[in-house]
């Protein structure tokens, strides 16, 4: 869903039968490319449609409107991303640090480092602040991956036995690649998927080091 969610159709689809469930994952893929290619002004019922491959109509059958839709989107979109960054976990092994590392070089490589992605986020932020269930959901995806980080954070501390607010810690690291991400989606040219790889890993460095901010020296 994260690329391939967005990626841009050659026309758009016939209409098609398909079963509930297809319907409506056709139709929340849908809604991802038109909010990544057109943005939310450019992100009609009728748009949607086309592009799932079913009449307008039947959008009102499986959502409540494209408000609806547009939600269930950015919750299926965030429950997908985490499950990509679980599965990199898993495959990192059991070492505390070997398993934050392992997430952090995900967040600077594909399907995560995609600026179609990031058209599809600018989308959802816009409505953060305007619509509550927007809102809601936007609070949990990103608690969720706060959480996530946190965690990491407190397995090295507890097998380093670093003297460290975990908590604190996650909010220095998600903004920082937050930032970088961000700012290398909206403008490559700036510096590399690499050279963002690297500045992240540095955080790991200081933190197992005597360097970072807020940790007790010996």
């Amino acid at each position: 869903m994260v690329r391939g969610a967005t990626a841009r159709p050659e026309t758009h689809p016939k209409y098609t039968r398909a079963l509930p469930e297809e319907r409506r994952r056709l139709l929340i893929e849908a809604t991802a490319r038109c909010l990544a290619e057109l943005g939310l002004a450019g992100t009609s019922v009728r748009e949607i449609a086309a592009r799932a491959g079913v009449s307008p109509g039947l959008l009102g059958h499986h959502f409540a409107g494209k408000e609806d839709l547009i939600a269930q989107t950015y919750e299926q979109i965030g429950a997908k991303v985490g499950d990509i960054l679980d599965g990199v976990l898993e495959a990192a092994g059991d070492d505390p640090e070997g398993r934050l590392r392992a997430f952090i070089d995900a967040s600077f490589r594909p399907p995560i480092l995609d600026s179609e992605l990031l058209a599809v986020w600018i989308a959802f932020w816009t409505l953060v602040r305007t619509d509550a269930r927007i809102h809601a959901i936007h609070r949990e995806v990103y608690a969720d991956y706060r959480q996530r980080v946190e965690r990491l954070i407190a397995a090295v501390a507890e097998r380093r036995r670093i003297a460290i607010d975990p908590r604190l810690a996650a909010l220095s690291l998600t903004a920082m690649l937050d930032g970088l991400w961000l700012e290398w989606c909206l403008d490559p040219s700036t510096f590399t998927a690499e050279e963002a790889r690297q500045i992240a890993q540095g955080w790991v460095d200081g933190l197992i080091g005597e360097g970072f901010p807020g940790r007790p020296r010996a």
